[in-house]
C-alpha cells in the first residue's frame, strides 16, 4: 500500500488533463475568462482535487512599439471571451542564459492562475510568484504550481515581467526613467488584487514570494508605497536589495552604448529613446546576448535605478539600520509580515569561470591561488575594481580555516562560504533587522535557514563534489517537484521519498504563512517557529525530520557581523582612495572595533 501511495505521488508529474470536457468561466475586469479543470492527485490526503487553471491572461497592454521602454498600460477590455488554455510566450531576454525551449516576444505580459475548487463561498489565500534570473532571464511557465496550490490549498499566480534592456533601460531622465520590469510586477499584483476574488481568492490574504532576483523584486515591491493594501505578506528566498549584481552605476552610459550599436547615436536623450523604440526586437536581443557587443556583463548593464518614482531611496544602503527611508516607504514595509531566508550553500552560484573557477568539477584551489587570484576577482566584482587592501587582509583572515589552512578542500569550502555569506547572508540580516525595527509589534518577521544534502539528481549545481543545498535548489521542494516540459532536461529533478515528504512540509509552512502570517498555523508541524527579533535572532533550520529543536538562534553570527558591520565600516570609512587626517581618525576607530571583534569572535 505504501509503495502505491509513493507511486501515485510520482505520477503528479504527468497529470492527466480533461480540459476538453471540463472548463470553468470567470467574469473579470477585462472580460470573460474560460479556464480548464484538471483532476490533481493530492499525495498528502490520497484524494483527487479539482484544480482550475487559467493560462495566458493578459494583465497589461503589449509593451511594443511606442510602449517600449515605458511603464505598462492597463489591459483594455477583451472583445470576446478568452480561452485561457495555453501559456503565453516568455518575455524577450538574454538568450545565452535561456533555461528552456520556450519562444520569447516583447508581447509577454501575461499571468497564470492555479485555483483549487472551493466549497461554497470559501475564499482562499493567494500567493503571487515572482521568478528569478538576475533580472536578465527567466519566465513564469517553468514553475508548475499544481502541487503548491492543491496541497497548500491556496491560489497561486505566476506572471511574466520585462527584464534586461526591455525592463531596465534608463537615460536617467523622463525620456527613459527605467524600472519598467518593476512596474510590470506592480501591475500584475494590482490585477490580482482587482480580480482574484472572482477566482475564489481572498484579497486580504495576498502574499508575494520569489527566489533570487525574484526575492530581490519581492523586497522592491514591499518597499513601494503604491502597493499598500495590495498584499499583506512577503516571502523573500535567497535575495534582497543592495547586492552588487542588482546595481549598475553605468546604466545611462550603457544606454548610450546601445544607441551606438543600434545606429542611434545622439546626445539628445529623447531622440535616442525614440530611435531605440524602432530597433527590431531581434537586434536588441542580439546586442545583449553576444559578448562581442560589450553588453553581456555581470552585473547586468541594465538594472533597477533610483528613479524617484518607484525607487525613492539609495538602493545600496536602504536597509542599513542607520539609514532613514521616506515615510511612505517605511509605512509600506512595516505594513506586511515578512519571511526570508537562505540555503546552506548559496555560494555554489559563483563556482563558475566568471569568478575565477575555470573547471568547476575539478576545482580544488591551494591557499596561494585563493588569496592572490580568487580574492582579487571577488573584490573587483563586488566593489567595482576598488581593491581595498585592508579589507583584503581581513577577508583572507576570516575565510581561512586555521585548523588546517593549507588543506585544499577547506579552501574550496571557504570560497563557497565567502560568496554565499557576503552576497546573500549579509543582505538577509540587513533585511531582517530593518523590517523587525520598522514593523515593531504590528507585523511579524520570520527567518529560515534551509540546510539539507539533497538526493535528487539534476538541479542547478552540476559539480559532483558539491553536497549541500545550492542557490535555487529550494525551488523544487516548494513546487512539489513538478517539472515543466519546456525547461532543459538537466534542470529537471527526481525526488526521493524523504524529499517528497519534506516538500510537503515546506508547502505547509509557506501556505500557513500566506493564510495567517504565522508559519505554525493552521497546519501545525509542532515546530513552534518563533519570530525573529534583533535580540533573539531566532530562525528555523529546515532539515530532514524537523522538530522544535530546529528552532535556533543567531545563525552564522560571527560572519554576519563581519559582513554587516566590520567590512562596510572598513570600506566606507577608511578613505581608501585618499589619505587625510580624517582618514587616520576613522582608521583608529576601525582598529579599535577590529580589536573588539577579534576578541569576542576569536579565530
Amino acid at each position: 500500500m505504501a509503495r502505491q501511495v509513493v507511486f501515485c505521488f510520482l505520477l503528479i508529474t504527468s497529470i492527466s488533463s480533461i480540459s476538453a470536457v471540463q472548463t470553468h468561466t470567470v467574469e473579470t475586469s477585462i472580460g470573460t475568462i474560460n479556464g480548464m479543470v484538471d483532476d490533481v492527485y493530492d499525495g498528502s490526503s490520497g484524494t483527487t482535487v479539482k484544480l482550475r487553471k487559467y493560462f495566458g491572461i493578459p494583465f497589461a497592454e503589449p509593451p511594443v512599439g511606442k510602449r517600449r521602454f515605458k511603464k505598462p498600460d492597463p489591459k483594455t477590455p477583451l472583445t470576446e471571451p478568452l480561452n485561457a488554455f495555453n501559456h503565453s510566450k516568455a518575455c524577450s531576454q538574454v538568450t545565452v542564459y535561456k533555461l528552456g525551449d520556450v519562444p520569447t516576444d516583447e508581447d509577454c505580459l501575461y499571468l497564470n492562475i492555479y485555483a483549487p475548487e472551493t466549497i461554497q463561498d470559501e475564499k482562499l489565500a493567494v500567493m503571487v510568484w515572482i521568478y528569478g534570473g538576475s533580472l536578465m532571464h527567466g519566465f513564469s511557465d517553468m514553475y508548475v504550481a499544481d502541487n503548491l496550490a492543491v496541497y497548500g490549498n491556496v491560489i497561486v499566480v505566476t506572471f511574466n515581467y520585462r527584464m534586461s534592456v526591455w525592463g531596465f533601460l534608463s537615460t536617467g531622465d523622463e525620456n527613459a526613467p527605467g524600472n519598467y520590469g518593476l512596474w510590470d510586477q506592480h501591475m500584475a499584483i494590482k490585477w490580482v488584487h482587482d480580480n482574484i476574488a472572482k477566482f475564489g481568492g481572498d484579497t486580504n490574504r495576498v502574499t508575494v514570494f520569489g527566489e533570487s532576483a525574484g526575492s530581490t523584486s519581492v523586497i522592491f515591491q514591499s518597499l513601494y508605497p503604491g502597493n499598500k493594501a495590495l498584499f499583506q505578506r512577503a516571502i523573500a528566498q535567497s535575495g534582497s536589495i543592495g547586492a552588487f549584481w542588482s546595481i549598475n552605476e553605468n546604466i545611462t552610459q550603457n544606454a548610450r552604448h546601445l544607441g551606438t550599436l543600434a545606429e542611434c547615436e545622439t546626445s539628445d536623450n529623447k531622440a535616442l529613446v525614440d530611435c531605440l523604440r524602432d530597433v527590431p526586437n531581434h537586434k536588441l536581443e542580439e546586442f545583449v546576448s553576444d559578448f562581442s557587443y560589450g553588453l553581456l556583463t555581470f552585473p547586468s548593464p541594465f538594472t533597477p535605478v533610483t528613479d524617484r518614482l518607484f525607487i525613492n531611496y539609495d538602493q545600496k544602503h536602504a536597509l542599513d539600520l542607520g539609514n532613514e527611508l521616506p515615510v511612505a516607504t517605511k509605512e509600506m514595509f512595516s505594513s506586511i509580515d515578512l519571511m526570508t531566508g537562505v540555503n546552506s550553500r548559496e555560494g555554489s552560484l559563483f563556482v563558475i569561470p566568471l569568478f575565477g573557477v575555470i573547471d568547476p568539477e575539478n576545482f580544488l584551489p591551494n591557499r596561494t591561488f585563493f588569496e592572490e587570484y580568487l580574492i582579487s576577482i571577488f573584490l573587483e566584482t563586488v566593489y567595482g575594481g576598488l581593491e581595498p587592501q585592508s579589507a583584503r587582509a581581513f577577508i583572507i583572515a576570516e575565510y581561512t580555516n586555521w585548523k588546517d589552512p593549507d588543506n585544499k578542500h577547506n579552501t574550496r569550502e571557504e570560497f563557497v562560504s565567502l560568496w554565499g555569506d557576503s552576497v546573500f547572508g549579509g543582505g538577509l540580516y540587513r533585511t531582517l533587522n530593518k523590517h523587525e525595527t520598522l514593523a515593531s509589534n504590528r507585523n511579524k518577521t520570520y527567518m529560515y535557514f534551509f540546510d539539507v544534502e539533497p538526493d535528487f539528481t539534476g538541479g542547478y549545481v552540476p559539480m559532483t563534489w558539491f553536497k549541500k543545498l545550492g542557490h535555487g535548489e529550494d525551488i523544487p521542494f516548494l513546487f512539489g517537484f513538478l517539472n515543466s516540459d519546456v525547461i532543459k532536461d538537466e534542470l529537471k529533478v527526481t525526488p526521493s521519498v524523504w524529499e517528497q515528504e519534506m516538500s510537503r512540509d515546506i508547502i505547509r509552512l509557506w501556505s500557513n504563512f500566506a493564510k495567517t502570517g504565522n508559519p505554525n498555523s493552521p497546519s501545525d508541524l509542532g515546530l513552534n517557529w518563533t519570530p525573529y527579533t534583533k535580540t533573539n535572532k531566532s530562525y528555523l533550520q529546515m532539515s530532514r525530520n524537523m522538530t522544535s529543536a530546529n528552532v535556533k538562534r543567531r545563525w552564522n553570527q560571527r560572519r554576519m557581523t563581519f559582513w554587516t558591520s566590520l567590512v562596510p565600516e572598513l570600506i566606507d570609512r577608511l578613505c581608501l582612495t585618499s589619505v587625510s587626517s580624517s582618514c587616520h581618525s576613522a582608521s583608529f576607530v576601525i582598529i579599535i572595533n577590529l580589536i573588539f571583534y577579534l576578541h569576542f569572535h576569536s579565530i
